[in-house]
């Protein structure tokens, strides 16, 4: 059951959620993802709605050997969706452009370092970071360089795109922002730690509102503002361990005037946008990921259960066991919350070969049944992707997965 804490906060919770919801976009034939978990504010929802079963449209092998696939680099990045092209970062330090139709690749271009985070898209620029701590822009059309701008470390942040500047952060602790069309300079904020080793924080900024909502490595959330870089607000002590055997998902995620983050205990707050008060807490389970596939309704992913739940009452809504587990990430469309995870088999159960293996299942989201699934030929790190009327995949083996209604 709920407990009197979150039905306590259920009131202030529904005055900020249907903020802002009047209506939904018209579904398009050509729906963007076109960032991290979909957009700046990192909803990770899509406009799509697709029909079940699922069925392979196409699919490319973009892993850095292929000759010996028995070990394989986790990929962390997520394909994207844009204006008819889907996109792809690997760590064989290459992004790639195809017809996200077709599959026919469009260009590639080479980074020279490995490759962790997703890339994002605005307009006929493609904007990516890479290992070595450069932020650079691609021509979507034809994958030529526009510009770099070199930060001091690597960069595992997928950009967002703001006002004409392009805000990201490295693994230094900083956040920058440059101008759009040139690379230039705007702003750079630093955050001291004095930790002698810096945690790789496998999170994006978020950004709503001309407000920029980051993690540092000394687990505060901090807001900021868009146009100049300055600190509006800071909740301290949110995350003091990034480093987990799960990876938990370390993004924020903006909705209807409050700030979406999984805290140290694994429990999601919500936060105001303007001035960073708590507003709520879930607890129900120790959360992984989480989604808001619509204005009521938040799903929780934990390491082998999934729930649903009323975010204005706290009343559960179903309730799921994972058929395989760990999870890795869930994402949405209309109707359908899709569940990515991994499991492990080895040949005749010795315990020797142990291979990693992916798993993807859609569920309807008023109900939790299970409306499709399908086994992946390696285990999946990055999160999914929807756009296009299309599903995209990417295993950690380098194989991009692109699946469509049938």
């Amino acid at each position: 059951m709920p407990s009197l804490k979150k039905l306590a906060f259920s009131a202030v919770l529904g005055a900020f959620i249907f903020q802002g919801c009047a209506g939904s976009p018209p579904i398009l034939e050509k729906t963007s993802w076109q960032t991290f978990m979909r957009n700046d504010a990192r909803t990770n929802v899509s406009d799509d709605s697709l029909t079940y079963p699922l069925v392979i449209a196409w699919e490319d092998d973009v892993s850095a050997s292929t000759a010996f696939k028995g070990y394989s680099k986790e990929q962390l990045s997520s394909p994207v969706f844009y204006d008819g092209s889907l996109f792809v970062s690997s760590t064989d330090e290459r992004l790639y452009s195809y017809d996200a139709y077709s599959g026919k690749r469009s260009w590639r271009f080479n980074a020279s370092f490995p490759l962790e985070a997703t890339p994002t898209i605005s307009g006929d620029r493609v904007f990516f970071g890479s290992g070595d701590g450069m932020l650079r822009c691609l021509d979507k059309a034809t994958g030529k360089e526009v510009w770099s701008y070199q930060a001091r470390s690597e960069i595992l942040s997928s950009p967002i795109v703001s006002d004409g500047r392009v805000i990201f952060s490295s693994a230094d602790d900083r956040v920058h922002a440059v101008d759009e069309k040139t690379g230039e300079r705007a702003w750079t904020l630093g955050r001291a730690t004095f930790k002698t080793v810096q945690p790789r924080i496998y999170g994006s900024p978020a950004c709503s509102g001309g407000r920029v909502f980051v993690f540092f490595s000394d687990g505060a959330l901090v807001a900021l503002s868009a146009d100049n870089g300055s600190e509006l607000w800071s909740k301290g002590g949110v995350v003091r361990n990034f480093d987990s055997s799960i990876k938990t998902r370390r993004t924020p995620l903006v909705d209807g005037g409050l700030v979406y983050v999984i805290d140290e205990k694994n429990s999601v707050q919500a936060f105001s946008v303007e001035t960073g008060e708590a507003k709520g807490t879930f607890d129900l389970m120790k959360a992984y990921d989480m989604v808001l596939p619509d204005a009521r309704t938040m799903v929780i992913l934990g390491s082998d259960q999934i729930v649903a739940l009323d975010r204005l009452t706290g009343t559960i809504l179903w309730k799921k066991d994972l058929r395989n587990k760990p999870s890795s990430s869930v994402f949405a469309l209309k109707g359908t919350v899709f569940v990515v995870s991994n499991y492990k088999t080895s040949f005749l159960s010795t315990g020797y070969f142990e291979k990693d293996n992916g798993y993807v299942e859609a569920l309807d989201l008023k109900s939790g049944e299970t409306l499709w699934s399908e086994n992946l030929k390696s285990g999946i790190s990055s999160n999914g992707s929807s756009g296009h009327s299309r599903i995209a995949l990417f295993t950690d083996r380098g194989v991009v997965e692109v699946l469509r209604s049938r």
